[in-house]
């Protein structure tokens, strides 16, 4: 008769989603903070701002109807979104309302997938999917299964079942949690304002410096760049005002590009994977983003040629006048 094989103690699994409730816990709650300590998230004048993200969420996702029904309201929906990060990643780290803080951060990083990363190509680029599996799984241990440094002293014991998902979400004491983590949320949320006033008295945080824009010429189009500007460098980023009619979404950088052969071509330069601004790459002759490393062929209509998206940048029409040197954007 062969002897029984030893057991694996039954705080082992708890111990095991323990760094995982931790990372995602801490990761949302900066991610809420960051949003709302960054003075260009609300400045609808910023191409980084929740103005300019829906915008460049409605070209790609699969939600972009119920997208552009909410770019009224991005103000709004921009400050629910932090709050709501700064309740899942607290209640993740506290266990306030635990199961209902790590859904809440599922659905969360599912909205993002369909909106921000429903882009990115192949999927597994994209970040949203697996915090939003990882979510589930926290979902379904639950905080009572993950409360390891209570067990420590008693490991030998049985650890005991957490109660099931449906009674914990309809307990009183869920209900009670839940209140205290929403107020707890809003209250650090709202803290945040008073420092970001001070900032932007101290001339520090909250005070951006303005991006030069570009004005509209006597006559039809708008303005960009001159050949001139082009003949040291290759490349040029603008901007055009909010107020100006043109083929670039308000808000949006754009880049016009000197190509090898003469050629004067433009473009959205906002990356279609998750909006960062793209910029010249001498060397390599492309266009880079920064952020993700994704490549696109200016020659060739602003193709994707590598990283994490298929997506080609959006064209905008040139006009060139010889005799002023003049390069606009075509009505």
């Amino acid at each position: 008769m062969t002897a029984p094989r030893p057991s694996r103690p039954a705080w082992v699994p708890a111990a095991a989603l323990l760094p995982l409730r931790l990372f995602f816990g801490a990761t949302f709650l900066y991610a809420g903070l960051d949003k709302l300590f960054d003075p260009a998230f609300l400045d609808p004048s910023s191409p980084a701002s929740i103005y300019a993200q829906l915008g460049n969420f409605a070209r790609y996702s699969p939600l972009s109807a119920l997208i552009r029904l909410s770019e009224p309201y991005a103000a709004p929906i921009g400050v629910a979104i932090a709050v709501a990060e700064i309740g899942v990643g607290i209640g993740a780290l506290s266990g306030l309302a635990f199961r209902l803080a790590a859904a809440g951060g599922a659905a969360l990083s599912l909205l993002f997938w369909l909106a921000a990363s429903w882009s990115t190509h192949p999927y597994y680029f994209g970040q949203d999917l697996p915090y939003a599996a990882g979510w589930i799984v926290l979902a379904l241990a639950g905080h009572d299964n993950l409360m390891v440094l209570r067990r420590l002293p008693g490991l030998r014991k049985t650890v005991p079942i957490g109660p099931e998902p449906a009674a914990a979400l309809l307990s009183r004491r869920a209900v009670l949690e839940t209140a205290v983590l929403a107020v707890t949320s809003v209250v650090v949320a709202s803290a945040t304002l008073p420092i970001r006033l001070l900032g932007g008295l101290a001339g520090g945080v909250g005070s951006p410096s303005p991006s030069p824009r570009v004005s509209p010429p006597p006559g039809e189009g708008l303005a960009i760049a001159r050949i001139d500007d082009l003949i040291e460098q290759a490349s040029l980023s603008f901007r055009v005002p909010f107020d100006a009619p043109s083929p670039l979404p308000a808000g949006d950088p754009g880049v016009i590009v000197r190509l090898p052969d003469g050629r004067f071509v433009a473009y959205d330069a906002l990356c279609p994977h998750q909006g960062c601004p793209v910029a010249w790459d001498a060397a390599d002759q492309v266009l880079l983003c920064p952020c993700h490393g994704a490549t696109f062929d200016a020659g060739d209509g602003g193709r994707a040629l590598g990283g994490p998206t298929i997506q080609s940048l959006a064209v905008l029409p040139i006009t060139i006048d010889p005799a002023t040197g003049t390069i606009s954007l075509a009505g």
